[in-house]
């Protein structure tokens, strides 16, 4: 490098590197926190919505957003019921594990579609599913 030759400053790398996928482990532990004596266990759906709406999995941004809408409470609902995490125990009351659900929303983000079958990608070369040429 010549003495002429003009310095080059390095930039800093951004801080917001990495930083647009959610993670189990942090959504976990707000889960926790938000939860802290009651375990991951609530009893109502408004409680549920409240604290799994703080999840980083759902917010707008996440994978979860482009393929799920929760705008609503009824969509929160079905999405929870889908979930597996609701157990309803008799008359109005409900039981609704929210690390079941966090589950399933990385399961739902996250999840890869399935693959197609070796029979859809290679042609029938068999003749039975055959329609004759006709001239």
């Amino acid at each position: 490098v010549s003495p002429s030759s003009p310095v080059v400053e390095r930039r800093p790398r951004s801080r917001s590197f990495g930083a647009g996928t959610p993670t189990f482990s942090s959504d976990l532990a707000k889960l926790k926190s938000a939860c802290s004596d009651a375990g991951s266990i609530v009893h109502s759906y408004t409680d549920a919505i409240a604290i799994a709406s703080q999840f980083d999995v759902l917010g707008s941004n996440s994978p979860l957003s482009r393929k799920l809408s929760l705008t609503n409470e009824t969509d929160w609902i079905e999405f929870m019921n889908k979930s597996g995490a609701v157990v309803n125990g008799g008359s109005d009351e409900v039981t609704i594990n929210l690390e079941k659900l966090l589950r399933h929303c990385f399961d739902t983000a996250f999840k890869m579609p399935p693959s197609p079958s070796g029979k859809t990608l290679r042609p029938d070369t068999s003749g039975e599913n055959m329609t004759p040429l006709q001239v």
